[in-house]
């Protein structure tokens, strides 16, 4: 074969090649252009420590869930599976807002009112509480110990303690937080207490620790039977409302009356005509009458009250008068709540779960 024929064929066989080079490149072209890759372009800068300062890329997995899984012998696990963890919740022992020292105080406040047989003049026949719903709502509403609140203004911090303790929610929770405590609490101070008989101090007998969570827990039968009756009896809170009227209708007219008796001295005093003395003097009394008459009917509108609520169980065993104070407080509070006949239902649960407690404590 000649040298040009061999150069030829040489030429023809590059030209092959090429093609064939080509064909391949296209192929591989063609390939990259349908592939979805499984990394896409999302980075995340990591600030590496020591002296590398450069920043790295990370690219970002995505759509892992629909990666096929290698089920085949080859398959070598990368990573180290964890289960997953529970979060922790840290036990709440307190509340912001009532707080530990209201239920220390409480305590001290109870047991301090309680004096059994023969150790004070109240009590000379039977031991005896001297507590009542009056008392705690005074002491609370004005020093407000271990309640918690803002601002300087003292009747709007009660008020906002009042809508922040009394939800239904919120009395079950505190209800559960602090029942426990309080129990503590009352038997420490039972412990420690000392009461003077005949001269000499001691600490309580058993019987007299037992006495008190007996009359403890008939008292807050009481009052629990007090909230029933204001929550169930649908005409409770205009009942209690034409009571409260009458009670300032009262003080309305004694005033009336007083400014008129002191016009009728004036005038016999400074010698003023006969018919102006005659003219106060009657004014005197048709404002004495008034007054009288406003009396009466508060008088009636208290008796039918303190009757409807003594249909209700464990209500006699409280006198009248605290059974009102106690309807008052319910009617005032109401005004705050949206909710007023449940929020009264829920405390009186828990009253009842508290007297129960009480009175178990007294057979340990």
């Amino acid at each position: 074969m000649s040298d040009k024929e061999v150069q030829k064929k040489n030429t023809t066989n590059l030209k092959r090649a090429l093609w064939a080079a080509l064909v391949v490149l296209a192929i591989a072209l063609t390939s990259l252009w349908t592939f979805k890759p499984e990394i896409v372009e999302t980075e995340q800068y990591i600030e590496p420590t020591g002296e590398v300062t450069t920043q790295v890329r990370i690219p970002l997995r995505t759509n892992i869930e629909h990666q096929p899984t290698k089920t085949t012998s080859e398959t070598t696990p990368t990573a180290t599976s964890v289960e997953p963890v529970a979060p922790v919740h840290k036990k709440i022992t307190e509340d912001t807002v009532v707080q530990p020292s209201f239920i220390a105080d409480l305590s001290h406040l109870l047991v301090n009112s309680y004096h059994p047989k023969g150790s004070h003049p109240a009590a000379s026949k039977e031991a005896k509480l001297l507590l009542d719903a009056k008392v705690i709502n005074v002491h609370y509403g004005i020093e407000m110990t271990g309640l918690s609140w803002s601002g300087d203004d003292l009747a709007i911090g009660r008020r906002s303690v009042m809508r922040y303790a009394l939800r239904p929610s919120m009395i079950n929770a505190l209800y559960a937080l602090y029942k426990q405590r309080f129990i503590d609490a009352i038997d420490t101070d039972l412990t420690n207490i000392k009461r003077s008989f005949d001269g000499s101090e001691r600490p309580l007998t058993q019987a007299e620790r037992n006495s008190f969570y007996h009359l403890t827990a008939k008292q807050l039968r009481a009052t629990a039977g007090v909230l029933k009756s204001c929550a169930k009896i649908n005409s409770a809170m205009s009942d209690i409302s034409a009571w409260l009227q009458a009670e300032r209708d009262v003080l309305s007219a004694n005033q009336k009356f007083q400014t008129a008796l002191h016009d009728y001295q004036v005038s016999k005093n400074m010698n003023a005509t006969q018919s102006v003395t005659d003219a106060a003097e009657m004014k005197m009394k048709a404002e004495g009458v008034a007054y009288e008459k406003a009396i009466r009917d508060r008088e009636a509108y208290k008796a039918a009250l303190a009757s409807m609520i003594r249909k209700y169980k464990w209500t006699k065993n409280q006198d009248d008068e605290t059974n009102l104070y106690i309807a008052s407080w319910v009617f005032r509070r109401s005004k705050d709540l949206s909710n007023p006949k449940e929020v009264m239902m829920t405390i009186q649960d828990r009253l009842l779960d508290l007297a129960s407690t009480m009175d178990a404590q007294a057979s340990l």
